[in-house]
Order: structure tokens, then sequence, then C-alpha cells
């Protein structure tokens, strides 16, 4: 099996939960996976003791030196590099000649890039100087907004993956290089309790960073119209720039007595506790600048609880959720998210914990993290 080398820019980053569980199952499925990062942010109790975590170093005497020793092979990456538009040549060589270094000392066999932005395009060049094949997986920004240079780097990689069917459209419409498709998966095992909440007050659930894509700046006044009428409260669990500003429009909306902020809370915390809540509400929609959400994990964490999940019909939500699991609105609107919770308050506390079932069932079937990484696994093997 081949030693795989995940390039991310930073590791580990606590919300990027689809990082470590790809990793571990990778593991699994019988790789030897080694972390390769520009940043090493703090220890993640989650991950396989077997995983090494190598820290990129921009080495201008050591990027020389490996120089020297491939002349050949240098001069003809120099030219791939020439090709790009958003990052200098010299930059470009320099991170890649010591990923290059990296790959040959640890004996790398293959690079798997979560994201498509920079550090795909240093792969890359790494990959031609280490003569290994690279491969990349998109995941919303790096995607939609930050997009220098993509179609280039689709054409480079030995295949890229879209986390959902509608950035597998997009990706195939620069008609070059081999797209998958390949919805992230979940650890089956973390998120494993039975849903517990058999109550005729409806208790939400949102997890997220507090930004505008996350949609809560529509989903807060269409809760302020609801809670005349059903027992309904709603608990923030995550942190972000608009933190004040949600607190501050709850104040606006009188309904701070019914919307709680938790601040971050671990994995741990959220495996433990989710199954408590009546169902996730995940309000997604398109920011100012085109970012958005697109393979949500948070909604399969949630269905893998037992609950029902609350979102919106945009990219990869709509291919997660059905009316056995859930319900969906249209992005962006009040009065759809209103509608939607309203349905939602109107079942039975029966109907509400028979789609939970419903959504941990569908969540084991299509989502195991082990059978995604084994799909991942094939492609990486077949190179």
């Amino acid at each position: 099996m081949k030693h795989i080398g995940i390039v991310v820019p930073s590791f580990h980053i606590p919300s990027e939960t689809f990082v470590v569980t790809e990793i571990n199952a990778l593991v699994n499925a019988g790789h030897k996976v080694s972390v390769l990062t520009f940043e090493n942010l703090n220890k993640c109790i989650n991950l396989n003791c077997s995983v090494r975590i190598i820290v990129i170093k921009k080495s201008t005497q050591s990027a020389i030196n490996a120089a020297l020793q491939r002349p050949l092979i240098a001069l003809k990456s120099s030219l791939v590099a020439r090709r790009f538009t958003s990052i200098s040549v010299l930059s470009l060589m320099g991170y890649g000649l010591n990923i290059a270094e990296i790959i040959l000392k640890h004996q790398i066999s293959h690079i798997h890039c979560h994201f498509m932005h920079a550090p795909l395009a240093y792969s890359i060049i790494a990959s031609k100087l280490a003569g290994v094949s690279v491969s990349s997986i998109g995941h919303g920004h790096d995607v939609y907004v930050n997009d220098s240079d993509l179609k280039l780097k689709l054409s480079l990689c030995d295949f890229s993956v879209a986390v959902c069917e509608d950035m597998a459209i997009k990706l195939r419409k620069y008609s070059t290089g081999k797209i998958q498709l390949l919805h992230c998966g979940i650890d089956l095992s973390v998120f494993n309790n039975k849903p517990s909440r058999l109550s005729e007050s409806v208790k939400l659930l949102f997890i997220g960073r507090l930004i505008e894509k996350k949609g809560l700046q529509f989903l807060l006044p269409a809760l302020k119209k609801l809670t005349k009428k059903y027992s309904i409260s709603l608990d923030v669990v995550g942190d972000g720039p608009l933190m004040n500003d949600l607190k501050y429009m709850c104040e606006q909306l009188r309904i701070d007595n019914d919307v709680r902020f938790l601040g971050s809370k671990s994995p741990v915390w959220l495996s433990k506790n989710t199954s408590h809540y009546s169902a996730l509400v995940a309000p997604f929609c398109i920011s100012e600048n085109g970012d958005r959400d697109t393979g949500p994990v948070v909604l399969k964490e949630a269905m893998a609880s037992g609950i029902p999940v609350l979102t919106t019909e945009l990219m990869g939500a709509k291919e997660i959720v059905n009316d056995a699991v859930g319900f969906k609105c249209e992005p962006s609107s009040i009065e759809g998210l209103e509608k939607m919770l309203a349905k939602f308050c109107e079942l039975t506390p029966y109907e509400r914990h028979e789609k939970g079932l419903n959504a941990k069932e569908a969540v084991a079937k299509d989502f195991n993290a082990n059978k995604q990484a084994k799909k991942l696994s094939n492609w990486v093997q077949s190179l």
C-alpha cells in the first residue's frame, strides 16, 4: 500500500474534522499516512498515533542543494512553475523543492492535497520534482472564491476530488483533468449515540463558525416569528467574527432568552450531546463574495447522532438531506426557514424521533468514512 502524504495549510483546525477523519480511515485501509503542513497549530487527540506530522519550512539553502542534485528535473519543474500566474516561480520552486525533499526522505509515494489554493500549487511542483503522483480535493472557498489557476491545477493533478455533485459539475466544466466525486465520510465510532429526546418542545442545535455563509442572520428573524406559537429554543455552538452582531440581533428581536451562545465545543462534547436535541438546524447560504458550504460534514454528524436535520437546498446539503431525515428550504430566505421550522414543530415527538432513526441509518449506508476511504485508496493505488 502506498505511503500517502496529506498536505494541508494548517494542522489541525478543529472545524476541519473531515481531514482527521479521512486520515484515520486511510490508515484503517492499510496506508501509511503522513501529514505535511505549513503550520502545526496544536495536538490532535483523535489522530491515529502512527501518523507523522511534518512541518514544511522554506529553506533557500536546502532548495538550492536539492536542485543541484537533480538539475534536469529541477529545470523541467521550473517550466511547469512558469505556467502559474498567481504565485512567483521563485516561491513555487522554493517550497516545491523543500516539499520534494520531505517526500524523498520519508519515501512518500503519493501526495493528496486538501484545498485547491496555493499549497496545491506547491504540492504539484513537489510531485514533479520527486516523481510521485498527486491528487487534490476541493471544499468551498478554494473553488468558488480563491480559484486562481484552478484550471491549470486540475490539469496537472492525477485526479481531483469534488465533495458534492454541484462542485463536480463546476470542475468538469473546465474540461481538463480527471474529476472524481467523493462525499466526505464520518467516523461512525465517534458519532454513535442513539437519539434520546422525546418532547413536545423543540430544542434546536446550530454548529459552525459564526460567519456569513452559515446563515444565522436569516435564522434568527425566522425564529422570532415562531417563539410566540411554539415552545422552541436554539443553542448556538461555535465562535467567529459575527458573534457580537448575532447576539445584538437576538437582543433587538427580543429572543435572547430563547437563544444561547455556547461558544466552541470539542468533537467529544458534540458526540456526547448532539443526540439530546430535537434537530440540527443549518441555514446555509451563499455569502456576498461567493463562498459557500459544499459537502457539510456537520449534517452527517448530526444524522449519525440520530437527530433530524433542517437545512437549505444548497450544494451538498440537498444530496444529504431528504424528507425522510429532515426538511430543506431555499437559502437566504427568512420566510422559507420560518415555514420549514413551523412544519417541524407541527410533527409529533415520535415523528421527529423516526426521522432521526432514518437519518442514522442513511449515514451508516452512504457516508461511512471507512467506505469512502477505500474508494480514495483504490484511486491512489491505481496510479
